[in-house]
């Protein structure tokens, strides 16, 4: 791996790293709207501006040595621009340990795309694309599912050397069509297969074809305005396909016989009649059929590949430099004259005002950009929907959903196998196949990010959803929000997409990607002040990071209150439990003088079970006064981690307390009202018991366990919502760990209608 370029800070190099007189101020031409809001504490003072530009004139000479010694020449009126620009120069210095990557992939950016590109006109896209790709390895292959799924940044540093400048070029349909019946060569079996195919006559087939709805005339015989087009299902006759045969026992029959009289006798196919068929949704369970009906998939796919029925393979992804001026080029284009006015869709793909929908700008600042230059969907894919987009509006975020057949990918490809100018993996074939939640995702998250809104697919409890940083052109605000939300909100959603914003990167909470639309709302100079200042605090010795973490987490918060990067790293660096728990106090006293509007119920349970999960993370109290302080100081907090309230009952007041600590849990839920509101809270509570159980040694000792917490549900094992009776799902998580059969459904009452 290359080595951290920034050395471990000491208190000699940054002189006054956190003993700073003078109140932090913002950048010099950026009025802070944040720093105002605490500027009479004297806490506050900390990490001046004096000390942030030390760490970046640091970051920076190291960064320029390293350069030296590999070789590296960059132009000076380069450098001169980096330096001139306070945004740009703590950027690229700034924001993570070792800046080389990001500094190289600015200029590798400017060659092929030109400087007033990157200096002048789209400098915070080229920074979002430097930045986004020091995380993540941009290869050739195309990511086939879920968004952050791409390996670590190699070694291997942006390529500097001088070369004409980009060209864009969509790549044409790569398929070229083999002639399947040319005399002047043996044919072959994948000639066969096409012939058999393409020779047999035409098939009566259920396609959709969009009608226009009849005329209707009022009372004075005058036509009304005639409603838009619908889709229909109509039988069409159309050419036999792979998909076909696999769906028809009797089409298998002459396929098996074709093959025979063609040389070809042991290719056969069994694969049972309309076991899995163009619109089938069920899952095929027995293991034999399924097996042939895979092989008979991969026959015919593997001859529309080898006849140019199909591309060999799927497009290559483009280079940063090919995607960002991909995007530049869209955001440049004059609107069609006949182009229809483009409207934003909804989480099932249809269409609403035109009105709702505007562009998002591309000169935003970087860290809501980070989701859109992730994108790496083959241009020509990109491109056909675009294309339709900028036409006539078309804007599908939702596909064909299916069923249980989506989680055999073998037999819901083998269902519709069939000529196609796009591979797997592609939108289109998603398009075409269908699938369930993560399809209907991933269909979502990349629309968006072709037309150019910043979006990913994102994780909640058995399901798949996405979210899409949103800009409002009136009020100028970003938000961070979420779309094919099922089982849960935003306090439930894991965003797939890494948030590359702390030198680790990863899939984070939904709320880590909320705060960076926050953060720039509030004022993105001082935004970026506090991630060069987690940058900074970092790179100290891990005594100095214990030491200051309070007043870092309070210097950071003061300079913007949605500095969760921050917030993060001070929590990280807490060297006791109580020192946690001494955060939170901090964090919520001080956030609360920043009067947040709905921000803060979610901001604030997200930074808790940080801080819980902190505490988790460092060794129990020593003694059981200490333990029974730690567990008063957690009830004030509201603390909901099951993990350690299990660890601190015990430690608190031994295996007898953490028994009696769990039923009155359970009594409080089971008289709360909102154990009939939502299932949200069953949910949650029967989580926390899963929790519990795995803390228990023993499997007699968790069958006592639970067959105690069964009592606080006596007479209460339903619940009901909306009148709907159900088991509560706590009751069944328990009746698991006591052995029991979960209790029959109550009859209903002789009053019942």
């Amino acid at each position: 791996m290359l080595q951290l370029l920034i050395p471990v800070l000491t208190a000699a190099t940054l002189s006054h790293l956190g003993l700073a007189a003078q109140p932090c101020a913002p950048l010099p031409h950026v009025v802070s709207s944040c720093s105002d809001t605490f500027s009479s504490q004297r806490d506050e003072s900390l990490w001046s501006r004096a000390d942030l530009n030390t760490y970046i004139d640091l970051a920076r000479e190291q960064t320029l040595n390293a350069c030296a010694e590999r070789g590296i020449e960059l132009p000076k009126d380069f450098l001169a621009w980096i330096d001139g620009d306070p945004i740009v120069r703590a950027s690229v210095f700034g924001c993570r340990k070792n800046p080389l990557p990001i500094l190289l992939a600015l200029r590798s950016l400017e060659i092929d795309l030109g400087e007033d590109i990157v200096r002048r006109d789209y400098t915070q896209l080229a920074l979002a694309f430097a930045i986004n790709d020091s995380y993540l390895k941009r290869s050739r292959a195309s990511s086939p599912w879920n968004d952050g799924a791409a390996p670590a940044a190699e070694d291997a540093l942006p390529d500097i050397t001088p070369r004409p400048a980009l060209v864009l070029e969509i790549p044409r349909d790569p398929r070229v069509l083999v002639n399947t019946k040319d005399a002047t060569r043996e044919l072959d079996l994948n000639d066969h297969i096409i012939n058999f195919l393409e020779d047999h006559e035409q098939i009566e087939a259920e396609i959709a074809v969009q009608e226009l709805p009849p005329l209707e005339y009022d009372e004075k015989g005058i036509a009304k305005p005639q409603g838009k087009a619908v889709t229909v299902m109509k039988n069409a006759p159309r050419t036999l396909v792979g998909a076909d045969v696999i769906a028809s026992a009797s089409l298998q029959a002459e396929f098996n016989d074709y093959m025979q009289t063609h040389g070809h006798a042991a290719t056969k196919i069994n694969c049972g009649d309309r076991t899995v068929y163009w619109r089938s949704v069920e899952a095929v369970q027995d293991a034999d059929v399924r097996k042939e009906i895979a092989t008979a998939h991969t026959m015919f796919h593997d001859a529309y590949r080898a006849k140019g029925r199909m591309p060999a393979e799927r497009d290559a992804a483009p280079t940063a430099a090919e995607s960002m001026a991909w995007f530049i080029r869209n955001d440049q284009l004059e609107p069609l004259d006949n182009a229809k006015p483009r409207a934003a869709a909804n989480k099932r793909g249809k269409q609403k005002s035109a009105s709702s929908s505007q562009p998002f700008p591309l000169n935003a600042p970087w860290p809501v950009l980070m989701m859109l230059v992730a994108d790496d969907q083959p241009l020509r894919e990109r491109e056909e929907i675009w294309q339709k987009f900028r036409a006539t509006g078309e804007k599908k975020t939702y596909g064909e959903y299916t069923g249980g057949i989506a989680q055999q990918a073998d037999m819901q490809a083998a269902r519709r196998v069939s000529p196609f100018a796009f591979n797997y993996g592609s939108i289109q074939m998603m398009w075409k196949d269908g699938g369930v939640c993560g399809t209907m995702g991933n269909i979502g998250a990349r629309t968006h990010r072709i037309c150019g809104e910043p979006s990913s697919t994102a994780g909640q409890p058995g399901h798949c959803a996405l979210v899409l940083m949103t800009y409002d052109a009136k009020t100028k605000r970003f938000e961070c929000q979420g779309e094919q939300y099922a089982t849960g909100g935003d306090e439930v959603t894991s965003v797939h997409h890494p948030w590359n914003l702390d030198d680790v990167g990863g899939r984070r909470a939904m709320v880590f990607h909320k705060c960076i639309a926050w953060g720039v709302n509030a004022d993105f100079a001082s935004l970026l002040d506090t991630l060069v200042m987690r940058c900074a605090f970092e790179s100290l010795p891990t005594e100095q990071r214990a030491e200051k973490c309070k007043s870092f987490l309070i210097a950071g918060i003061a300079r913007n209150p949605f500095a969760i990067a921050v917030v993060a790293a001070s929590i990280a660096a807490a060297p006791d439990a109580n020192s946690a728990i001494v955060l939170l106090d901090a964090f919520n006293a001080t956030l609360d003088k920043s009067q947040l509007g709905t921000e803060r119920q979610l901001y604030g349970d997200a930074v808790k079970e940080l801080v819980h999960a902190r505490v988790l993370e460092l060794p129990s109290p020593k003694t059981q006064e200490a333990a029974a302080s730690l567990l008063d100081a957690l009830a004030l907090q509201k603390c909901s981690n099951a993990k350690l309230l299990a660890r601190c009952w015990r430690d608190a007041t031994g295996e007898e307390g953490f028994v009696d600590n769990c039923v009155k849990a359970a009594q409080t839920y089971v008289a709360s009202t909102d154990r009939s509101t939502t299932k949200r809270a069953a949910t949650k509570f029967a989580a926390d018991i899963s929790a519990w159980a795995k803390t228990i040694n023993g499997k007699s000792a968790r069958n006592l366990w639970a067959c105690a917490m069964l009592q606080a549900f006596d007479q209460h094992e339903y619940i009901t919502i909306k009148g709907k009776a159900s088991l509560d799902p706590c009751v069944r998580e328990l009746c698991k760990h006591a052995g029991r059969a979960t209790p029959p459904m109550p009859a209903p009452s002789a009053s019942a209608p």
